[in-house]
């Protein structure tokens, strides 16, 4: 009968680890890495236009490595390894930095200002954050629409819009993370 209390004891235990582990899919910390990377790449195309093409070189494959490692990180001290998971997440993500940087090859030969591809990025963003919430992690549907609702304000936010917008999309990704942490009851790490 003691056998049979221990079984039941270690069952539960393991169901709630699971359901734990199954409450908090991502890392908030790679909502927050975005926010900021975000925050300050928008800002850059109304304050340093100039730099803005070097700033996403550096920091979008640093960011996309950062939150691979940082995803790594977690599901291994959660004790649960979904290698498949982590590939589509990766692949996902690294197929939306192949499109931007074959869509900036229209501003480097002339096709296409600057100015106008830089609101054709956004909205590839916007749509691939939008797929991503179908298919991977629901929030991030969310932030998707919100990207496009903000390549739309572009068009009629006379001065400072990539600011705003990129304000808009960092409180949104912020928010994220604090409700994905809220509800798994976990502390950044």
């Amino acid at each position: 009968m003691a056998d049979m209390e221990q079984v039941k004891s270690d069952l539960g235990y393991l169901r709630e680890v699971v359901r734990t582990s199954e409450q908090d899919p991502s890392l908030s910390v790679i909502y927050f890495l975005w926010a900021a990377l975000c925050l300050v790449g928008f800002s850059l195309v109304d304050f340093a236009p100039r730099h803005v093409g070097l700033y996403w070189s550096i920091a979008a494959p640093l960011g996309f490595l950062t939150s691979c490692f940082l995803g790594w990180r977690h599901s291994r001290r959660q004790g649960q390894m979904h290698r498949d998971l982590g590939i589509r997440y990766g692949l996902h993500m690294f197929g939306m930095m192949v499109v931007i940087f074959l869509a900036a090859i229209l501003g480097v030969i002339g096709a296409v200002c600057w100015q106008e591809l830089s609101k054709l990025i956004l909205l590839i963003i916007g749509l691939s954050y939008f797929l991503a919430g179908l298919h991977l992690e629901r929030p991030l549907l969310w932030i998707g629409i919100l990207m496009m609702v903000g390549y739309l304000a572009l068009f009629v936010i006379p001065a400072y819009g990539w600011t705003f917008i990129g304000a808009l999309v960092a409180v949104a990704l912020v928010s994220t993370g604090l409700i994905g942490r809220r509800k798994s009851g976990t502390s950044p790490r």
